[in-house]
């Protein structure tokens, strides 16, 4: 085997590792500046997904419309802290069928700034029919529409 070719299988071997290295550093490039941005629609489209699961799960397990129809507020309160993230700042407020506001404390978590300085915040509409009460051994259904006004932000 003469010199010349030795030289040239080292060549190769330099060329291959000089170009990995310029294919790391070109991926490293492209990787730092091709953040996607967060798009506020996006942020509050799931804002609004997680208010309506949170009070859709509270009204299955029954816990809503006994927290609304009974006044208890500080249970509402409660139980909205313990189900949503916790970086989750929420604004509720109930209302009857002739939009006379029902709930006479503040049901409210986090920061009273972020409400009014956020760039993001969700807002959804729930709706209550009514309430069951038990008379005796059977129950009555009571027609008392409530609408529960749910305002969701990151904090």
């Amino acid at each position: 085997m003469t010199m010349k070719n030795r030289n040239k299988g080292q060549i190769r071997v330099l060329e291959t590792i000089l170009a990995s290295f310029i294919i790391m550093v070109a991926l490293t490039f492209v990787n730092i500046f091709a953040t996607t941005p967060s798009s506020p629609k996006y942020e509050a489209t799931e804002l609004q997904k997680v208010a309506y699961n949170v009070l859709h799960d509270l009204d299955e397990q029954g816990l809503l419309p006994r927290f609304v129809y009974k006044g208890e507020w500080e249970n509402l309160r409660a139980a909205l802290r313990v189900t949503l993230p916790s970086d989750v700042y929420f604004n509720m407020t109930v209302y009857d069928l002739h939009n006379t506001r029902l709930d006479d404390a503040t049901i409210f978590y986090g920061d009273s700034q972020m409400f009014s300085t956020s760039k993001n915040i969700a807002s959804i509409t729930y709706g209550l029919v009514g309430s069951a009460t038990k008379i005796g051994a059977a129950y009555q259904a009571i027609y008392e529409p409530r609408i529960v006004i749910l305002q969701l932000t990151r904090g």
